[in-house]
Formats: structure tokens, sequence, C-alpha cells
């Protein structure tokens, strides 16, 4: 829990240097995504996500950007701090894209194992958060810090936010899902009237599962898509699975399709959105589920559930009080992470300008 009941925004720690899942720079004086694809040498198409080399190569130019902005010598050191193998990834990416010594710290608080700090070459891997102080005294005693001790306004540290800075991993993440499941349920809720809560909730949760993952692709509008599709009595979790193994339903547009003609009255507009926006290529086509899923991810950040982690906090108030450039990055899309104009006259904020309690 909580020592004391300082709030804080992700901002304050980072300005408006801050990208979603779109990459387009939340900051208007920044460049937008489309400058920096063709910046970067990109095609047109799907946006990159957090594993893919182009991220890293999207990210590096904006970094660069903001280091000429600030009129200062160009960057030598990149730091990464997150929690998965994405953010590894991204990390590698970056290194290997740029030609940096780049310094990767991956945490979760695993209260089953000791506290550990385990270190390979140039990525970390930590079972407490309180163990990121100890990484950054091992960075600081490799090239180029260990030469350069003043080096730090050319150090740029890359925080990733879900999960990490804020609930992060094995302390507080699990709210993250939790906001996210109750928002599939009340937009069913809103579309279905009634609903099997149970059943909506057991599907939902069938559906994350691995197994699913080559029909969904992990992606969270197709797989709540789908679950409402099911609770609607459309077709049955029985009846996707036969038709999975069988072939004929192995792409999301196939889902699509099945559904078309069964379409209860109140799906029937949602429905020709869906198609319309999986067809023109938009990975987030279920905008109304975002827009819950956002509306309950700051409300826990509002009433404590959802908090930034202290440790994370603390270090990145450190490196920007020596000069470094503070970066944040979310994978959510940008609709889950920023109001919509109906939520915003409600008096919410975009994610990183939502105060939350430090824990």
């Amino acid at each position: 829990m909580s020592e004391t009941n300082e709030t804080l925004t992700i901002a304050a720690l980072t300005g408006d240097l801050v990208i979603f899942r779109e990459l387009q720079p939340y900051d208007p004086d920044l460049p937008d995504f489309a400058t920096l694809r063709a910046d970067v040498g990109l095609p047109n198409g799907q946006v990159p996500r957090k594993r893919d080399a182009e991220y890293a190569r999207v990210v590096l130019r904006l970094l660069q950007t903001v280091q000429l902005r600030r009129k200062l010598p160009p960057l030598r050191l990149l730091l990464v701090i997150g929690d998965t193998e994405n953010d590894r990834m991204m990390g590698d990416h970056l290194r290997r894209t740029s030609g940096l010594p780049t310094f990767i710290f991956l945490g979760k608080d695993d209260l089953r194992a000791e506290p550990a700090l385990t270190t390979t070459r140039h990525i970390s891997t930590a079972t407490r958060w309180s163990l990121i102080e100890t990484w950054l005294e091992q960075v600081q005693q490799q090239p180029p810090l260990a030469d350069t001790p003043d080096l730090w306004p050319q150090v740029a540290v890359l925080l990733d936010i879900d999960k990490t800075l804020l609930g992060p991993r094995g302390r507080g993440d699990q709210e993250i899902n939790t906001a996210r499941a109750e928002a599939a349920l009340r937009v069913a809720q809103d579309l279905l009237g009634d609903v099997d809560i149970t059943q909506f909730e057991a599907t939902y949760t069938e559906l994350c599962k691995p197994s699913y993952h080559t029909l969904t692709l992990d992606n969270q509008d197709y797989t709540v898509y789908i679950t409402l599709l099911i609770s609607a009595g459309i077709f049955s979790l029985d009846d996707l699975r036969q038709s999975m193994s069988e072939g004929t339903m192995t792409r999301f547009s196939q889902v699509l399709a099945a559904a078309r003609t069964r379409l209860p009255t109140t799906l029937h507009e949602l429905h020709t959105a869906i198609v319309a926006a999986h067809e023109a290529g938009d990975p987030t086509p279920f905008k109304a589920f975002r827009h819950a899923e956002f509306a309950a991810t700051v409300a826990r950040m509002h009433d404590g559930r959802l908090r930034l982690c202290r440790e994370v906090v603390h270090l990145t108030r450190n490196l920007a009080e020596r000069g470094v450039l503070c970066m944040a990055a979310s994978d959510k899309p940008d609709e889950a992470s920023l109001p919509s104009p109906a939520q915003a006259a409600a008096g919410l904020r975009p994610l990183h300008h939502t105060p939350a309690l430090i824990d």
C-alpha cells in the first residue's frame, strides 16, 4: 500500500512526451506519426507494434528530434524500463537501430521468489521493483557513464506505462485487466440489455487463452466482440471451436461474415462499423469498448485501486533532475488512453494527465 497520500501524474515525469499504440505523440509541437514514418522510410500500412523493429526506428527518431530541440549534444545512451518480453525486444531493436549502448530493466514483484537481479549483457530482470536502483548503479559502472559521469543530459529513458509505471506487475497489474473486463461487460449490457454476467465473463476469459490467439491475434477488440456475439446467441463457443477446427472460422473477417445474417437489430449499426473499420485495416475497430476501457481505467486511478510504482517514479524523478530525457509509452490504443469528446466534456483527462496515488 502507499506510504503517503501523494498523487502524481505521468505527465509530471515526462511532460507530454508520451505515445500510445498509434505512435502519435501527444505533444502537438512534436512531429506526427506520418512525419516520423516518412523520416525513417517506413511504407504506409499498419502501425508497428512494440515488438517490431520499425517501432524502435520511430521511437528513436522521436527521441532524437526532442534532443535536438533541447539544444543538447546527440544522445549517447538509452535506458528502457518495462515488464515484458515486448519491452525487451523493443530495447534490443533500439540498441541495434541506434548503435548506442542500451540497458534494459524488466521488473515485477514476484513474492514467491527471493529478491534477485539477474543481468545478462545489457538485459536485467528483477523479482522486485525495488531492485531498479541497484540496476541503475550497475549501469553507472559501465561505459559510457563510467567514463563520463556528467553524461546524463545525453541519456534518454523510455518508460513502459502499463504494468510498469502504472499498476506495476506483481503489485497492482490485475486492476488493468479488471478494468478491461469491466468495460467489455458494460458495453455488452448497453447493447444487449440483460446479459448473463457469469456466462459472459467465462466466455471472455476462455477467449483470452492462447489457444484462441490464432483467431483473435490476442487483439482485445476482436476478443470482446466475439464474446459479445456469443452472448447475443449468434453462435456458441462450441460452434466457434468446431469452425476453428474445420478451418472455416480462423480469421476475424470470417467471424464477421458468419455473423452478418444472424444479427439482432440492436447490433446492426455496430457490426457495420466494425466491419468497415476492420476492412480499412484499423486494428482497434471496437471503439465503444475502448472508450469504456478508458473510463474504467481512470476511475481506478481516481479511487486508488490503480497506482503508480513508487520505485519507477523515484528513479525517473532522479534521472529527470540530472537532465535525462524521459519518455513514456503505452501499447494501449488511443481510444483507451485519451477521452472521447463526450468524456472530455464530462471532465475526464488523458491517462497521463490523470493523478494517481504512488504505491
